[in-house]
């Protein structure tokens, strides 16, 4: 074969073997790979406006709803390949009341963190007058579109506001929940999302509307809270605190500025009510107005009286003398005691002098019903003296004192119950007698959550049985249909005889009923704020106290007696005087109960004076 007849041979095999190598190239693509490659060509024209589904509904025990959707409309900017042109930029700015470096930086925001050819949400909650701009100028504004979405709705501000927490900024499809019963149960509040489809043009700007899937509302959780209740402890709180601010008054307590309050069924562990001062209003946290939005967040951050915290459940209290109740079960159970055995009170502990009364007098001899009745620091010293740290490790232990309560709520946490490994691991001390007798009242390195308290006392109101406190009674989908049910759940039981937990509550009785106790002249310390209630009840003060500042003040009460429904737990820091504290669950008792309080007044205005007078009840 000549040279040039190669060259020709060769020039025919090569371009034949370069078309096969195209030809099976353009048959992967277009056939093998047709559908995947068609739809990132339609990628180029489609966008899928997204509706994100309404969250559940967050309702009451007596039926209010707390959190809910409100109709909303957020705009959409249609080409994220591209910077919206500066002229729409400005003219959308005084549409919308902001300035176009805030409406870019939000567009270049949502762009890094979207998927490609997502539509960049630039505002939510767009107002009638917004609307009605947008809708007369929209032949000018043709890369947005206007979409209706479901927004996030809390109705009574900062009422139960950081029990229900918050949502977060929501993605495309779905929200988020942050914190509280809000991102407890997020699985079930977050329903399905749906979308809208629009065609757009090269320039991104919408040429017609496909049909839409519709989203899945998500669903309804159903509290065992009783919102009249939760009300009225709120406000309670708050009106107690700003009344020990009252100069010249027996209660006047000038630093009292939090506090918070547990009220649950002993029967059950059922919460009934749970609030936190100062709280905060998770209306100002839904993400329609991001400069709002963050200004109020970071504000909140700054208090230093933390409304974010939930009190009950995240604060850390050596809780002086209502634990007692608690140390006179573990002490007559122990038989270091009996119910007839008396202790003489002379002001002080004789075996530890420096160990005082509170009232330095001295109550004289008494039983351990008149010692819980005026709250005896000396009689207690003495049951501490003789139990010893391991005896009452075992039975706080036995109370669950040493384990969260697992309630459904992020953010609890853990008791710390007093043991000579924490002292010498926190201190670098050792354990001497004088601990025992601090931890006999609540005192000393005691730290206990209110919630892990108030299951604890539950089970003194109960007879014996510890239950987990819970928030939600059950869970339907929107149209009403049963999802799940939350049964009353049993962590631990107390088998006792009932003469001890009779004792006990004898004791209370005294401290919330009776005038005069063994003829000392002295009242029960929770009778100058229950006295006059109409039903019988049972309560313990506690005056936790702190080096060089004002005391804590606690108040426990249950009723009614013998077969008590309520039981509550209320604290006020620096709120000096464990009885002041106790006009909070007053109030509570007129809500839930609702009977005629005639006497509340009075009593209210002995310790606070006549400014404020008693709105409850």
């Amino acid at each position: 074969m000549k040279p040039l007849e190669k060259r020709a041979l060769a020039l025919v095999v090569g371009t034949a073997v370069t078309f096969s190598v195209v030809g099976v190239r353009l048959w992967y693509l277009q056939i093998r790979h047709q559908s995947y490659y068609a739809s990132l060509g339609r990628q180029n024209y489609l966008r899928k406006l997204p509706i994100p589904a309404p969250r559940g509904n967050i309702i009451s025990a007596d039926g209010v709803t707390v959190a809910g959707s409100a109709p909303s409309w957020t705009l959409y900017y249609l080409n994220p390949a591209s910077p919206m042109p500066f002229g729409e930029v400005r003219r959308l700015a005084g549409m919308l009341s902001m300035t176009p470096n805030f409406i870019e930086a939000q567009i270049k925001h949502e762009t890094a963190i979207l998927n490609p050819y997502d539509p960049i949400p630039v505002t939510s909650n767009l107002t009638a007058r917004q609307m009605t701009a947008i809708e007369e100028n929209i032949g000018s504004l043709p890369n947005i579109r206007v979409q209706p979405v479901a927004e996030r709705y809390y109705p009574y501000g900062s009422t139960m506001g950081n029990i229900i927490g918050y949502i977060s900024s929501p993605t495309l499809d779905s929200t988020q929940g942050s914190a509280g019963l809000e991102a407890e149960y997020q699985r079930y509040l977050a329903g399905s999302s749906g979308g809208a489809y629009a065609e757009v043009n090269s320039l991104g700007q919408l040429v017609k509307l496909y049909g839409q899937v519709v989203p899945t509302p998500g669903d309804t959780v159903h509290l065992t809270i009783n919102w009249r209740l939760e009300q009225t402890a709120q406000k309670a709180l708050s009106y107690t605190i700003q009344a020990m601010h009252t100069p010249g008054t027996i209660g006047y307590s000038p630093r009292a500025a939090s506090g918070g309050v547990v009220a649950v069924n002993p029967n059950n562990g059922d919460i009934l009510a749970m609030a936190s001062y100062p709280s905060y209003n998770p209306q100002l946290l839904v993400p329609n107005n991001p400069q709002q939005r963050d200004h109020y967040y970071l504000k909140l951050l700054a208090n230093p009286e933390h409304p974010m915290e939930i009190r009950p459940i995240m604060g850390l209290y050596a809780p002086g003398s209502v634990f007692k109740p608690i140390m006179a079960v573990a002490a007559l159970a122990s038989k270091v005691i009996t119910p007839t055995a008396t202790i003489f009170d002379p002001g002080f502990f004789p075996p530890i002098p420096s160990f005082h009364n509170w009232y330095p007098q001295g109550f004289g001899r008494l039983t351990i019903e008149q010692a819980i009745g005026l709250s005896d620091d000396t009689f207690f010293y003495t049951l501490g003296y003789r139990m010893g740290i391991q005896v009452m490790n075992h039975w706080m232990r036995a109370f669950l004192l040493n384990r969260l309560t697992g309630i459904d709520v992020p953010g609890e946490m853990r008791s710390q119950i007093p043991t000579p490994a924490r002292l010498q691991q926190s201190q670098h001390a050792v354990w001497t007698p004088g601990w025992n007798l601090n931890t006999v009242i609540g005192q000393g390195i005691s730290q206990y959550t209110l919630i892990a308290l108030a299951r604890a006392d539950s089970a003194i109101a109960n007879g014996g049985i510890l239950y987990r406190p819970h928030l939600v009674s059950s869970i339907t989908t929107a149209s009403g249909k049963l999802v799940k049910r939350f049964p009353p759940v049993v962590q631990g039981k107390i088998a006792l005889p009932h003469w001890i937990w009779h004792t006990v509550h004898a004791g209370m009785m005294l401290s919330a009923q009776s005038p005069n106790i063994n003829n000392t002249g002295m009242s029960g310390t929770g009778e100058p704020t229950l006295a006059g209630f109409p039903l019988s009840l049972a309560s313990k003060t506690g005056t936790a106290q702190k080096v060089g500042t004002y005391n804590n003040a606690f108040f426990l009460t249950f009723g009614p007696v013998p077969h008590p429904r309520i039981l509550i737990l209320c604290y006020i820091h620096d709120g000096n005087w464990g009885a002041h504290a106790g006009f909070v669950a007053r109030a509570m008792y007129d809500q839930y109960f609702k009977v005629a309080d005639p006497t509340a007044r009075q009593a209210f205005d002995q310790i606070f004076g006549p400014t404020y007078g008693w709105p409850f009840g």
